[in-house]
């Protein structure tokens, strides 16, 4: 990491930005909406640890952005630009920002089939659910996401809920998935009224697929599905969080398909 780092000496040599009609600082914040992330096909990606990750794994970092009154590591200072106290509060979107942010490239990912087991997220609207279900496919291994209908995996809040679970997954988008890059993969839908996750024996190559936080999985891909399970719960309970739902599924059918991380491969594999 020590090539990735400054000086604060160095850091003290560059030259602060004050206004808020800055360009640079104007096309910075245009990355805080949807529209202006698509049209630069950038984000941010705030704080020491997730800017130190986003580095450390190669991403592209186009700006390194600091607030005056930071005093922690700098990365890459030849892309770092110092900012007042008060334009760095129109660049943030945390309530305590730490006082760094990274504008990084977004990845150029051409929908392939999946190299291990997947998910396909169906209209997943919560960018903290999705940010969550993100973090834990991290976690559990599954590396192919396919995402349909859902939030911007880009906003600030879903980068935040990743946990640097973003820059270890390979994000898709599923409109076209499941007559192209899941062709063939069989599809395990989770619902209600599936059959029991904890008596379910999965096949060793699978796609999840987690639906709508309020109606499920849409019914398009519904009927493609092979499979349905569900995590049994007690009648005084109406439904799980969809990102807690999804962590269950995550590990629960991991470890009977034998593909969790650090698991040994089942016999006769």
């Amino acid at each position: 990491m020590e090539n990735l780092l400054a000086s604060k000496k160095v850091f003290a040599y560059i030259p602060m930005i004050t206004s808020r009609n800055n360009p640079f600082v104007k096309s910075v914040a245009a990355l805080k909406d949807k529209k202006g992330r698509r049209e630069a096909r950038a984000f941010i990606v705030e704080g020491t640890k997730s800017v130190r990750e986003a580095a450390a794994c190669g991403c592209e970092i186009l700006h390194v952005v600091v607030s005056e009154r930071y005093t922690g590591e700098l990365f890459l200072p030849e892309k770092a630009e110092t900012v007042s106290a008060g334009v760095f509060e129109k660049l943030t979107d945390e309530s305590s920002p730490q006082g760094i942010l990274a504008v990084v490239r977004m990845p150029e990912e051409e929908p392939a089939p999946p190299r291990g087991n997947s998910l396909l997220l169906d209209g997943i609207a919560d960018p903290g659910n999705l940010g969550t279900i993100l973090r834990t496919a991290n976690a559990a291994g599954y590396e192919d996401i396919y995402l349909r209908g859902c939030a911007d995996p880009y906003s600030p809040k879903c980068v935040r809920a990743t946990m640097g679970g973003i820059f270890h997954v390979r994000l898709y988008g599923g409109d076209d998935a499941l007559q192209g890059a899941l062709c063939g993969v069989p599809l395990i839908c989770a619902d209600m009224e599936g059959e029991d996750i904890f008596s379910f024996a999965p096949p060793r190559r699978f796609c999840l697929v987690i639906g709508n936080e309020a109606n499920g999985v849409s019914e398009e891909v519904r009927r493609r599905c092979v499979y349905t399970v569900a995590v049994p719960m007690r009648g005084t309970c109406e439904s799980l969080n969809a990102a807690v739902s999804a962590g269950i599924l995550m590990y629960e059918l991991g470890a009977r398909a034998g593909t969790l991380p650090g698991m040994a491969e089942p016999a006769g594999a």
